[in-house]
């Protein structure tokens, strides 16, 4: 991985952990805020919905079917009881221990009225709430004994004290005039007009009735299901401000750690790299050691900037490579004035020729015969020519060097294709069927410098091979001959344009800018080649890449 990417990826990690930590805190205090209020708040059945419950709250058991259990347990959270009734008025299923609706007629059924009643429209059935007062069984005996002014039996007392529940007796002014068992706060007159469908919310259960001398009958309890929302809903809203900024008093002092290690982790590895590239600006080359960044004994970054070692090597390989490059600069500038030198003799000597001879022919001291011009025009046009070749080389190389050469590749089959290279001396072997997609003229002009190269500098009796087969990689051509080898001098720039061993003094026939068009070329179509040589002769590998 690159150094920028790590440490990137280092910040990143660092900032995204901050931020889930944040978002963990946020999420978990929302998570405790609806736990907590859950628990203490209850669920309102009367707040349900026909489309909320209408695809499970009737449960199949075979050929019978019963209420939902979560419906069974919201309606004993909510003190009553769910009856499921289908459309012939039948009670299919109903909650609790016993069945106050059965045994009724449809009308009664349909005639009843309770404070608190709800009814649901399902598929096929009807779900009908009917609450269940606790203090009402408690009220209606003790307005029984109360009416007969009987003494109020000790089993009743036993169940009001049970229930802690308490009688009170009101006197037309509204004055409490009585208790019998737990002693509440006063019972304000409006109260008893409260109708509050949801059970959560009432503190106390009450019944009452007034009596014939115009006093008033009341029994009180407290609501087992008495969940309020607001008392909780405030001290959650506490808790969870609390947990909100403890959990950020938190947080700010990890940042604060965090920007501290951040500091001595990068910013020390940063004024290295610094100092490292201004004396690189120098020309200076040299390892710089840090002792603060650096080990002293074995000169390796310490563990906690480990980080930066991609960096410190990049340095190193840059330093490495600048020295390279100026000792390649001294060495290019060296071989450009040879370069130049050999181009100017091959430039000269032609001209040279060109222009002796057309003195010697534009001369009146000496009459020359038609045999003479003839041998002195065919000398001048070889040159003509030679110059010609080197120009149009020169040309081409720097084509393909600046990509002005487009390809037109097309599927040659190699096993057929490559024949027309074979004579007396280049033996063709194809391994299999070979398919190479090149561009063919360009391919053709690759061997033709390869294989004429190989038989320019091998013995007239021996033989040059060239083979094609199919690789994991893709295609490979080899092209051997089996002359004296290349000197290694001569191998490490051979494919260096303008470089060769002769002049045209020895050979006019090539321009020396064969192997560089080839290396182009191959270059141009995705490929390598490879050479090696010794004493038993020299082998080009080319390589083609399948397509993708």
């Amino acid at each position: 991985m690159k150094p920028s990417r790590r440490l990137t990826l280092r910040f990143v990690s660092y900032f995204t952990v901050f931020y889930l930590l944040i978002i963990l805190g946020f999420i978990v205090s929302l998570l405790f805020f609806a736990f907590f209020i859950n628990a203490r708040v209850g669920d309102n059945i009367h707040t349900m919905t026909s489309y909320e419950i209408e695809n499970d709250a009737v449960v199949k058991d075979g050929d019978s079917v019963r209420i939902a259990d979560y419906l069974v347990e919201r309606a004993a959270e909510n003190l009553g009881q769910l009856y499921l009734i289908n459309q012939s008025m039948d009670i299919v299923d109903y909650t609790g221990d016993t069945c106050e609706l059965c045994g009724l007629a449809d009308s009664e059924i349909l005639s009843l009225e309770r404070s608190g009643m709800h009814t649901w429209k399902l598929p096929k059935y009807y779900l009908l709430f009917l609450p269940t007062s606790l203090v009402q069984p408690l009220f209606d005996e003790t307005y029984s004994v109360w009416q007969k002014q009987e003494d109020i039996p000790a089993d009743l007392l036993q169940r009001l004290k049970d229930n802690t529940a308490t009688i009170e007796l009101y006197n037309e002014r509204w004055k409490r005039v009585e208790v019998i068992g737990e002693s509440y706060k006063l019972l304000d007159k409006p109260e008893l007009f409260e109708e509050n469908y949801d059970i959560f919310e009432q503190e106390e259960l009450i019944q009452s009735a007034t009596l014939a001398d115009e006093t008033t009958l009341v029994v009180r309890m407290p609501n087992p299901a008495y969940k309020p929302f607001e008392e909780p809903f405030n001290k959650a809203m506490l808790l969870f401000v609390a947990i909100f900024f403890g959990s950020h008093i938190i947080l700010l002092i990890g940042v604060i750690f965090l920007s501290i290690g951040i500091s001595r982790q990068f910013v020390r590895p940063l004024v290295y790299v610094i100092s490292r590239i201004e004396q690189l600006a120098q020309f200076d080359y040299r390892k710089l050691s840090d002792k603060k960044v650096h080990h002293q004994k074995t000169g390796k970054l310490k563990r906690k900037f480990k980080l930066f070692q991609p960096v410190d090597e990049s340095l190193n390989h840059l330093s490495d490579r600048l020295a390279s490059n100026e000792r390649q600069i001294k060495q290019s500038e060296q071989l450009r004035e040879e370069w130049i030198t050999g181009l100017s003799h091959d430039l000269k000597t032609p001209l040279s020729s060109i222009y002796g001879y057309s003195t010697m022919l534009a001369s009146g001291d000496y009459e020359w015969t038609n045999d003479e011009m003839r041998a002195f025009a065919k000398t001048m046009q070889e040159k003509a020519t030679y110059m010609d070749a080197l120009i149009q080389d020169l040309t081409y190389t720097y084509q393909l060097k600046n990509k002005a050469i487009k390809l037109e590749k097309v599927s040659l089959a190699l096993n057929t294709w490559l024949l027309q290279f074979a004579d007396n001396q280049v033996c063709v072997h194809v391994y299999g069927d070979v398919i190479l997609d090149a561009d063919e003229l360009l391919l053709k002009r690759i061997l033709d410098n390869l294989i004429t190269n190989a038989k320019k500098y091998t013995p007239i009796d021996t033989k040059v091979s060239v083979e094609a087969q199919n690789t994991q990689e893709g295609v490979m051509l080899t092209i051997a001959d089996q002359g004296p080898g290349i000197p290694q001098k001569e191998l490490d720039n051979l494919f260096e344009r303008y470089y060769r061993g002769t002049n045209t003094t020895d050979d006019a026939t090539g321009t020396g800018l064969g192997l560089a068009i080839t290396k182009q070329l191959i270059d141009l179509h995705d490929g390598t080649i490879r050479v090696s040589s010794d004493a038993r002769g020299t082998v080009f590998v080319v390589k083609f890449s399948y397509e993708q």
